[in-house]
């Protein structure tokens, strides 16, 4: 699963091409055999969502909802069977997917329901870079600034292992909170 995660991140910084979207597909298609080899194990399911989410920003409007749909659902069965897995990023994710997609009748859109998963996943992970970002980041798009500050921190303080995985994503997040601190000066 290393291998698939660390192909992904690597595609994921390529220019979008053919190459790019076929590239995606056979991600998707391995993580899926994993899936169903391993359908107790959330880590796959919170893979499978993140191969899709990033299949979903270079689909049209339509297919990328169709995607999104899918993540969500694998999300929350990530998050029924382990939400500490990941250090809780199935639940950062669907935070992120309840704040960032438009509400009924279009989606699921919904600050409330961001807000209580990007606490909980604050709760399992309360010194990580990407549950800090991106509840600040929330608490940003809701115009409250200075709540978001301490967050913002807390993800600039973050240590990162240049061993991990996710260890570049968990760098952009770092970066990120740096220039939203940056801007709110």
């Amino acid at each position: 699963m290393s291998k698939i995660e660390a192909n992904w991140i690597n595609t994921s910084e390529a220019e979008s091409t053919p190459e790019k979207q076929n590239m995606f597909l056979q991600l998707a298609e391995d993580i899926s055999d994993v899936v169903v080899a391993f359908p107790s194990q959330a880590d796959p399911l919170i893979l499978k969502s993140a191969i899709l989410l990033t299949m979903a920003e270079d689909a049209s409007s339509f297919v990328a909802l169709g995607l999104v749909k899918q993540a969500k659902e694998l999300l929350a069965r990530a998050i029924d069977i382990d939400p500490e897995a990941r250090e809780g990023s199935a639940l950062v994710t669907m935070g992120i997917l309840y704040y960032k997609v438009p509400g009924w009748p279009v989606a699921f859109g919904d600050n409330d329901a961001a807000e209580t998963y990007l606490l909980k996943a604050l709760k399992v992970n309360p010194d990580g870079v990407t549950s800090n970002y991106f509840y600040a980041e929330f608490l940003l798009e809701q115009g409250k600034g200075d709540q978001a500050v301490s967050y913002l921190n807390k993800a600039i303080g973050a240590t990162l292992d240049p061993k991990n995985t996710s260890f570049k994503i968990k760098a952009k997040h770092k970066a990120k909170a740096k220039a939203a601190l940056a801007n709110l000066s």
